[in-house]
């Protein structure tokens, strides 16, 4: 998976889960970086809407 923040940063995201409800929206990524453009997902949840 790939995520864009608000600041237009690019990361790959890892996770064992399956997260494909979740394209295409707001989320929270708790994990660790793993590269410099890689995080390591431990949790990945719905994000609020936030302006």
């Amino acid at each position: 998976m790939i995520l864009t923040t608000k600041s237009d940063e690019v990361w790959i995201v890892e996770s064992e889960e399956v997260t494909d409800d979740l394209i295409g929206s707001n989320v929270i990524v708790e994990g660790v970086v793993a590269g410099m453009d890689r995080l390591r997902a431990d949790w990945i949840g719905a994000g609020s809407h936030l302006s």
